[in-house]
């Protein structure tokens, strides 16, 4: 498995703020990392610093652009952001928790828990569309970097997304893969049909345990 064509390494962001924060929809606010996600990044670094890297992307948002930074450290590597990796945006529901969004929206809400890849939340976005800015954005950065070590900091729902896009599973499967704050997975590419998961949602290095 060494002659992979690229190795991509995604990384989710470390926690932020506190954990009453912890239980609402984020999206597309700009939330910064707290001590305890800080401290988690830190220690993802130093496990990850064992790898070679040659370049890092991550989304625009501050919590993976800290994370980012953290981890290209020790490979004196400027992180490069990418809006096609921002979280999926969840409209007028940002800064909400389900018991709120369940109250003022329970028509909307019910539908999009049926079914979101076709109902976005109000002046959000469906799960089609996120799929189709990810996958489209992390194409580009394979394309621009064939053949190297990419690092691609970014979120829960937008790495689901590029996980099942690149191993071929359905969109429904999405929340069968764990993604934990810092949470590291990597995939190998071989063609732009062919990917081997090789590790996924490790967070072992912060000392985490079932």
């Amino acid at each position: 498995m060494k002659n992979a064509s690229t190795r991509l390494f995604l990384i989710r962001h470390g926690d932020t703020l506190d954990e009453e924060t912890e239980r609402v929809f984020k999206g597309s606010l700009d939330m910064p990392l707290s001590e305890k996600g800080r401290a988690r990044i830190e220690k993802a670094g130093i496990f990850l610093s064992r790898f070679h890297f040659d370049h890092i992307y991550t989304s625009a948002l501050s919590r993976c652009m800290e994370t980012g930074s953290i981890i290209a450290r020790p490979h004196n590597l400027e992180i490069r952001t990418s809006v096609d990796l921002n979280e999926l945006r969840f409209g007028s529901w940002e800064g909400m928790t389900f018991r709120e969004i369940h109250a003022e929206y329970p028509e909307e809400f019910q539908l999009w828990l049926a079914n979101p890849e076709v109902h976005a939340p109000p002046l959000g976005e469906t799960l089609t569309q996120a799929e189709k800015r990810a996958t489209r954005g992390l194409r580009e950065i394979i394309t621009r970097h064939r053949g190297s070590n990419i690092g691609v900091v970014s979120h829960g729902g937008t790495l689901r997304i590029i996980l099942c896009s690149l191993l071929g599973l359905q969109m429904s499967r999405l929340f069968s893969l764990g993604q934990d704050y810092g949470g590291v997975s990597i995939v190998d590419l071989y063609s732009d049909d062919h990917a081997v998961l090789q590790l996924l949602n490790f967070t072992f290095y912060a000392g985490d345990t079932f």
